[in-house]
C-alpha cells in the first residue's frame, strides 16, 4: 500500500489494480485484480481519457468506468491494461481501478518506457513500465 498522500501526476511511476465485471457492483469477469503499473502522462498525444480519471487521484482511491470495447483504443491509447484481450464479447463492461501506490520514476524507467513506446510504432506491444 503507497503513501497516501502521494497524487497521481505527470511522470509518475503509478501501480494499480483492476478488474472486471458486469456492474458497478460485481467484479465477475475477471476472477482476481490484476496489477499494471505505468508511467502517467507519458504518451506522446498527452493524456489518455483513462489517466484523466487517475489525475489527482491518491492511494487507495478506485474509479469506476462503464467501458465500450470499441472505444478502448481511445480510452488507453498506448497502454496496454491486462486481460483486455481475453474479454468475453460483450456489448459493455465495468472496470474498476484502485490506485495501490504512486513514486516518482527514476531517469531509467522513463527512458526504458519511452523506448517501449517508441518501438510499438502505431500499434502497442504492452510494455510501457
Amino acid at each position: 500500500m503507497g503513501d497516501k498522500s502521494a497524487v497521481v501526476e505527470n511522470l509518475k511511476k503509478v501501480t494499480i489494480t483492476i478488474e472486471a465485471g458486469t456492474s458497478p457492483e460485481s467484479m465477475d469477469i475477471t476472477s482476481e485484480p490484476a496489477d499494471f503499473v505505468f508511467i502517467f502522462g507519458l504518451g506522446a498525444s498527452g493524456l489518455t481519457p483513462f489517466e484523466y480519471e487517475l489525475a489527482n487521484k491518491h492511494c487507495d482511491e478506485e474509479v469506476i468506468l462503464r467501458i465500450y470495447p470499441r472505444d478502448i483504443p481511445v480510452i488507453f491509447a498506448h497502454l496496454d491494461l491486462p486481460f483486455f484481450h481475453q474479454l468475453p464479447e460483450l456489448d459493455s463492461f465495468f472496470l474498476k481501478t484502485r490506485i495501490e501506490d504512486v513514486q516518482p520514476a527514476t531517469g531509467r524507467e522513463l527512458i526504458k518506457a519511452m523506448a517501449a513506446m517508441a518501438e510499438c510504432g502505431d500499434g502497442c506491444c504492452g510494455n510501457h513500465s
